[in-house]
């Protein structure tokens, strides 16, 4: 019915007080927070907390949780302690990735640190997702909170392409518009729309639906499909760059002056001096201007 990440939320909400507090310390973002507390209350069926309260008031199943959560979570630090000191030689650098296919650039500069560093290993999540702790030491990300205390290292700035096959009708713009996207078949992440920069930044805002939706499990598989003519996709720049084939597909702006991003490496300030991560950033930085030579 509930997991122990479940625990871990509900005991951060507690000392936190807020929403926004708990999901800068659980390393989340507001929405990503919120749509696990609902996930939550879905199982229970019942509601956790009292909305629009501050600090937050629990309700009875709330309380129930909460009490439950200070009684295992204590057990579990101490198991986690204990089973780290077996072999405290080993060190985990986990990487969250709010934005989709960022991982693909970073693998060669993780194989390479674990070659040259035997004792670390790189654990790799989506922040909906994250387990241990629900924290992780760097979160990749290309949206700007300027609310957080959070440190942000810029890894660089790239383009969102519409990306079609050159005999798609849409091939012969030199860039696109929200109301091209009516009456295509849309290639996606699977993943709610909301958390889709096509959407967020270019269609709803002016109301644009597409005709149709089709979600794909990863990028090879989804540029692969728009070079068949079976829909249109919309990816970073040097992601299709690195995997698509030229002469099989046609890359368009989004918008007259195209649409651009800016990536960041984010986490916490105490993390900012530890040797996994001073020794990863440059290289990550490195790698992603590689990228466009």
């Amino acid at each position: 019915m509930f997991e122990l990440k479940h625990l871990k939320t509900i005991a951060a909400l507690n000392a936190s007080g807020t929403i926004r507090k708990t999901a800068e310390k659980l390393f989340l973002s507001q929405s990503a927070l919120s749509h696990q507390l609902k996930e939550l209350e879905f199982k229970l069926g019942d509601k956790i907390f009292i909305r629009n309260t501050s600090p937050v008031q629990f309700t009875r199943p709330g309380q129930l949780l909460l009490e439950l959560a200070h009684k295992v979570l204590p057990e579990v630090e101490n198991t986690i302690s204990a089973l780290k000191g077996q072999n405290s030689a080993e060190k985990t650098l986990t990487l969250a990735f709010a934005c989709h296919a960022c991982f693909q650039w970073l693998l060669p500069v993780t194989q390479a640190l674990t070659e040259q560093n035997p004792g670390l290993r790189f654990s790799f999540t989506d922040p909906l997702f994250l387990e241990e702790h629900q924290q992780a030491d760097i979160l990749f990300t290309d949206e700007l909170n300027e609310k957080s205390d959070l440190e942000l290292r810029e890894i660089g700035q790239f383009e969102l392409v519409a990306v079609v096959a050159n005999q798609h009708p849409l091939a012969q713009k030199k860039f696109l518009l929200p109301q091209d996207f009516q009456d295509i078949n849309l290639l996606t992440y699977p993943v709610k729309t909301q958390r889709l920069d096509i959407f967020n930044l270019f269609l709803s805002p002016h109301a644009v639906t597409p005709d149709k939706i089709k979600q794909v499990d990863n990028s090879h598989m989804m540029l692969q499909m728009a070079a068949a003519d079976m829909g249109v996709a919309v990816l970073p720049d040097w992601l299709v760059t690195s995997l698509a084939t030229p002469a099989l597909l046609k890359r368009l702006p989004l918008g007259k002056t195209g649409l651009f991003k800016t990536l960041y490496a984010s986490y916490r300030p105490a993390n900012s001096k530890l040797p996994e991560i001073t020794a990863f950033l440059p290289r990550a930085i490195d790698a992603f201007k590689a990228l466009y030579r």
